[in-house]
């Protein structure tokens, strides 16, 4: 089997963290693990073991093949390559008529890679289980992104569009909460109400210049700020992203 893959029938993931959590919630996704010669990092070892014991092509190369590969030379001497067609075609209204109190999370044209791998990662720690984003005009899920997000898209479902709009009165249908974030607002998180979360919420994020489009702001049921002390207006949006998902998911975790 030659060593070169070819590009265009695949996708990388890179990283100890990512490959671990791969290796563990969906290994057969993985088409084979490209690990660096000779190495003497227990992690490493392990995921080599790991991958053998699940009968994983591994492949040993060099450090440059995996920094060509990945196109990154934060690899930290491990690349998964995934086959694309392992991905189940998600259903919006499957997901909708199966979900009792959904807790999803919508991108609006995020555009630095590490931004939106840190935003995927906060929205796994507190319990967001699907992730909506624009799919043209913002960042896609590339291995960089993987790799901000330290395994964060394992275990959620994930669902691409360029019809925001569509999508978010389709949640409206469902008495599903949406929730905008503007440092303009009037309204702090402080005024967030727990039956505000009875039928699930959505929070939109905005793009790290322009913040969330006018179209979709008309469309939430409340937008709130995060009071800041400072001369600073407005905060980097992973870390917004971060402290609006913690007060939300105090609510929701009280109404399920």
């Amino acid at each position: 089997m030659s060593s070169k893959p070819d590009k265009s029938l695949s996708q990388y993931i890179y990283g100890i963290h990512s490959s671990i959590a791969l290796l563990r919630s969906n290994s057969e996704s993985i088409k084979r693990i490209l690990i660096k010669r000779e190495s003497k990092n227990k992690q490493l070892i392990n995921i080599y073991n790991s991958a053998k014991e699940k009968n994983i092509n591994v492949v040993e190369s060099s450090k440059d093949s995996l920094t060509s590969i990945c196109l990154s030379s934060k690899h930290q001497g491990v690349v998964c390559e995934i086959n694309p067609k392992s991905h189940i075609q998600f259903n919006l209204n499957v997901y909708l008529q199966n979900s009792k109190k959904p807790f999803i999370i919508i991108f609006d044209s995020i555009q630095d890679p590490r931004n939106l791998g840190s935003c995927i990662r906060t929205a796994n720690a507190f319990g967001i289980s699907l992730i909506i984003k624009r799919k043209s005009q913002s960042c896609g899920i590339t291995p960089l992104v993987h790799k901000a997000s330290s395994g964060g898209l394992q275990g959620l479902s994930l669902f691409e569009s360029n019809n925001l709009a569509g999508i978010i009165n389709k949640l409206k249908k469902y008495n599903i909460f949406i929730i905008g974030a503007n440092h303009n607002a009037t309204e702090s998180l402080s005024t967030l109400k727990e039956n505000n979360f009875s039928s699930g919420a959505a929070i939109i994020i905005g793009s790290e210049g322009t913040g969330i489009s006018k179209s979709l702001l008309k469309l939430c049921d409340g937008i709130y700020k995060i009071p800041t002390l400072g001369s600073v207006e407005c905060l980097n949006v992973s870390v917004a992203t971060g402290i609006i998902l913690y007060e939300m998911a105090k609510f929701f975790k009280k109404s399920k």
